[in-house]
């Protein structure tokens, strides 16, 4: 007979641990809280003394558990908010309804401030015991950013429009005034003839077409507002030369030196009108603030600063600004130097064009020297 003997058992590990996890256990609230890194959770005593400390809490707090364990959440608190004792009150909430929650700045350990959503919990042992408070807190400063962001364009839009209405108005209630004061002069030039008055006369057309000019570039600002003007690709030394040929007269006059250096670059995004709005007021400029006594040289160059940004930079060797005039320049109605005729509307618009496309100007200049605008266009 055939003794029934049982197989050998292999020398294998030992098999896994099927003992079901305690999702219960304080080992796995511990892995879960101190895991959580986009909230800082921790633990008060009491007293609002700092228990436990999470990577969340790290992160968004700039303390260590070493720096901050035992220290009173009031720690984190602006000056105002310890002078109202706004950390006991909120405390005292949370224990007496349970939970308080607050959206308020904070304050972290480097010093900077942030904007948090901060949620504070009572807790009690089963015999209804206070033995603390859990704390949890989230930075929402990107989001206050991006709110205080959308208010003030909202603001600056409702004062834009508010602006151009009231310019859309005034600029059409004097056209009729001027129309009327023009005829009047025509009819006295030719009542008067050629007499003592007629220097008069001449000065009084001069004003008037001064006006006609401020009330002209008024109306081009409300026309900014319009996004209906044909956009299409512009080659910019073609446009500078019609520019430069409408400017003939003051550029002989002056005996100024234009040096150019465009390329072939185009330009998307803007309408025929406004780009060339822009080179004009800006070669118009450097013309007015000539040095008085020195050929003027203006220089009008772009270069590609970086894939996907255009540099447009027209530079003089005129009057140039003190850093004072610097921070006006772009301001409505700021002239700089009051001896030189012109509306003051000029960079106003020229800025108002390229904000509202996104892109920017910057100035450089020096009294005596001359002065230099920087544009940066976005490429499409």
């Amino acid at each position: 007979m055939h003794e029934n003997k049982k197989p050998a058992v292999a020398n294998t590990p030992a098999a896994a641990d099927d003992t079901p996890f305690d999702y219960k256990s304080e080992e796995l609230y511990k892995l879960l809280i101190e895991g959580v890194k986009d909230y800082a959770i921790f633990m008060l005593d009491v007293n609002g003394n700092i228990a436990t400390w999470n990577k969340g809490a790290e992160r968004i707090k700039g303390y260590t558990a070493e720096d901050i364990i035992g220290k009173h959440f009031s720690i984190f608190y602006t000056q105002d908010a310890l002078d109202s004792e706004f950390p006991q009150y909120e405390l005292a909430q949370a224990k007496l309804n349970g939970r308080f929650e607050d959206e308020g700045w904070r304050v972290r350990k480097d010093g900077t401030r942030i904007w948090a959503n901060v949620v504070i919990t009572a807790i009690f042992d089963r015999t209804g015991r206070h033995i603390g408070f859990t704390k949890v807190t989230r930075d929402l400063s990107e989001r206050r950013r991006n709110e205080e962001l959308m208010f003030k364009n909202r603001e600056l839009q409702r004062i834009n429009t508010d602006l151009d209405n009231f310019i859309y108005t005034a600029s059409h209630d004097l056209k009729a005034p001027i129309i009327n004061l023009e005829g009047l002069v025509a009819v006295l030039k030719e009542d008067l003839g050629q007499d003592q008055h007629t220097e008069v006369l001449d000065r009084i057309t001069g004003s008037i077409a001064r006006l006609k000019n401020v009330i002209n570039d008024l109306t081009d600002i409300v026309r900014l507002q319009d996004g209906s003007s044909v956009k299409e690709p512009i080659v910019l030394h073609e446009l500078l030369d019609d520019v430069l040929a409408s400017l003939s007269e003051p550029i002989i006059k002056t005996g100024a030196q234009i040096n150019t250096n465009l390329k072939d670059f185009k330009l998307s995004g803007y309408s025929r009108k406004n780009l060339r709005s822009i080179f004009y007021n800006l070669i118009s400029n450097a013309l007015k603030y000539a040095q008085p006594g020195r050929t003027p040289e203006i220089d009008v160059s772009a270069a590609l600063m970086e894939p996907g940004l255009l540099r447009l930079s027209v530079s003089d060797n005129g009057l140039g600004l003190s850093p004072t005039q610097k921070n006006k320049i772009f301001s409505m109605y700021k002239r700089m130097h009051t001896h030189v005729e012109g509306s003051g509307l000029g960079l106003y618009i020229v800025k108002r064009i390229l904000e509202n496309n996104g892109d920017r100007i910057e100035v450089e200049s020096e009294i005596g020297k001359g002065t230099s605008f920087h544009i940066f266009f976005r490429l499409s």
